[in-house]
């Protein structure tokens, strides 16, 4: 899809940016983004090989990660074991000592689960799609975490206690990365070019978000003379007549080039007459 505005002498082109680079790798992130999955690179990288291991790591940051930490990782695993509604090897297993884990975790992180849409396109969201999308039932499911520690926010918003406000800032921060990183699943990447007199005199590329968002944004980037043009801009999806446009454009400003050319010289004989 590529939109199109004209306001002489500029011409305005707006389309997808199909080699926007990952923000999880462009950008210096607030939180930590670790996913898994079988056929997608998603997230940040790390050597995580699954996410036990993941959540270990991070439980033995926030107990302690030295012996003590390990011996009451080991305590907490064979307790959960021997109960009779979680035994060793089930789900009900697995998913007690995730519960185990993550509780104690939290109490030195912030931590919100990150759910993937696979159906057609990939999307991502911090809430289920479960009930909001088609099919989500088979098509979606948790591949992972965003999370930032407690720490990391004091130094952040340099104060000594986290206050729930100073908590609900952090989590929309970390909400706001995610729907970003969504945006950038979904395609939903643009770039600009602006043309002065048929010559390319100005380009920006990396805008993220819905389209409206990016068109906002690149209204900003826009030099004065051009504001409005993103109001007047309209889809073109024929490249013939794009093509077309662009060279009418361009013969437009040499025609009108040439005439201020002519015209400078009798300018110049009629103010020597005078």
């Amino acid at each position: 899809m590529m939109q199109l505005a004209i306001q002489e002498p500029y011409m305005l082109t707006v389309q997808p940016d199909d080699f926007f680079i990952s923000p999880r790798r462009l950008d210096e992130n607030f939180g930590t983004m670790v996913c898994f999955h079988r056929r997608y690179d998603l997230g940040d990288e790390h050597n995580y090989g699954d996410n036990e291991d993941f959540l270990k790591d991070l439980y033995l940051k926030t107990v302690g990660n030295d012996e003590k930490g390990e011996e009451k990782y080991d305590r907490l695993l064979d307790r959960l074991s021997k109960q009779p509604d979680t035994p060793f090897g089930t789900r009900e297993y697995a998913r007690a000592v995730d519960q185990a884990l993550m509780s104690e975790i939290e109490k030195e992180h912030i931590v919100l689960p990150l759910y993937l849409y696979d159906h057609s396109a990939l999307a991502m969201s911090t809430d289920s799609f479960v009930g909001r999308a088609v099919h989500a039932e088979w098509d979606s499911g948790q591949v992972g975490w965003i999370y930032v520690s407690k720490a990391d926010i004091r130094e952040e918003y340099q104060v000594d206690r986290i206050t729930p406000s100073v908590r609900e800032q952090a989590e929309n921060r970390l909400k706001d990365e995610v729907r970003i990183y969504d945006a950038y699943l979904r395609g939903e990447c643009y770039g600009y070019e602006l043309y002065k007199n048929g010559e390319l005199a100005d380009s920006c590329w990396g805008f993220v978000g819905n389209f409206d968002e990016a068109i906002k944004d690149i209204a900003e980037y826009l030099p004065d003379e051009c504001k409005g043009m993103t109001e007047k801009l309209a889809e073109v999806n024929d490249p013939a007549s794009m093509v077309k446009t662009l060279l009418k454009h361009a013969r437009i400003q040499v025609e009108q080039a040439a005439k201020d050319m002519e015209r400078k010289p009798r300018e110049q004989v009629l103010g020597a007459e005078l």
